[in-house]
């Protein structure tokens, strides 16, 4: 019997880095597709598990009026169907696997029925560590289909840097961005900058839980790098208060900082002091700490 999909935006997004890293250009309303059915996936689902989910309430949820809607979903199927992403299988990006996201697509009666392409499952099922997972309500929010790419990225390195204690930076080269979203050619520097850069920015200031600023890095007057700084969203602080009840009390903090966190040199969470956010974690003698990207050691 086919899994009935929720289309909820509470609702937890998880793929793997790979799939982050992956090459691939979706539109907008494929990516709302995919990830809605993304957000339904549980390790427990049967290996042939096909996904049902009506086009009206997909529709309610996206609070999309338009009357070509449904024209609109089976188009978004099609791609889905069709578009190939490459995934990375180790870091230096020399051997990929091409597959699609969907094997197959039932229609009946204003339902679809979507089935996950067997080589995917592993970078959706299983997932231990350098996965990636967010609200599908910012995803649903975004309204560009290169914002949501960017959101995914940069809230990848986020989190990872996090994880090792890190300032939350990174740097890519113009030409990696450009294959991963797969920009078009005729895109210039400017293009990208205003059309994605910028409008990346605006999007996910308004819809998500981070934002950034970036930093051009020219060789021979050409911008071939770009630096990000990534920080919370302040505008979106409940996702990062979400343990706010054990920084009240230390004592509860630092209990569930021991039993979760202890000797592995991982940060558990964040506090806004005085307009600067802070990683709070334990040492490996089990002592409580903050840190911050701009002043260091705090005590």
């Amino acid at each position: 019997m086919p899994k009935v999909i929720k289309a909820n935006g509470s609702l937890e997004v998880r793929k793997s880095e790979a799939i982050v890293k992956a090459r691939y250009k979706l539109s907008l309303l494929a990516i709302r597709l995919i990830n809605v059915v993304l957000s339904n996936i549980k390790e427990t689902d049967d290996v042939n598990e096909e996904y049902v989910f009506k086009v009206k309430d997909f529709q309610e949820i996206l609070g999309l009026k338009r009357k070509d809607f449904y024209k609109a979903v089976d188009k978004a199927v099609d791609e889905l169907l069709n578009t190939i992403i490459k995934i990375p299988l180790n870091d230096e990006q020399k051997s990929i696997l091409k597959v699609n996201w969907i094997s197959s697509a039932k229609y009946n009666a204003g339902e679809v029925r979507l089935k996950i392409s067997d080589e995917l499952r592993p970078y959706l099922l299983e997932l231990k560590e350098r996965f990636l997972k967010h609200n599908l309500e910012y995803v649903l929010n975004i309204g560009s289909n290169y914002a949501v790419r960017m959101y995914e990225i940069l809230k990848n390195s986020f989190e990872l840097h996090n994880r090792y204690g890190n300032k939350p930076e990174i740097t890519i080269s113009v030409d990696e961005l450009r294959e991963r979203l797969e920009v078009p050619r005729i895109y210039r520097y400017n293009h990208i900058k205003t059309r994605i850069l910028e409008k990346s920015k605006e999007e996910l200031k308004k819809h998500t839980d981070i934002i950034f600023d970036y930093e051009e890095i020219k060789t021979r007057r050409k911008v071939t790098h770009l630096k990000f700084f990534i920080r919370p969203n302040p505008n979106k602080q409940i996702n990062y208060n979400i343990m706010d009840k054990y920084f009240k009390s230390r004592r509860n903090f630092v209990a569930l900082l021991r039993k979760n966190y202890s000797g592995n040199k991982k940060f558990f969470g964040y506090k806004t002091i005085d307009d600067e956010f802070y990683w709070l974690g334990l040492d490996n003698k089990g002592l409580l700490y903050a840190t911050s990207p701009k002043s260091g050691i705090k005590d």
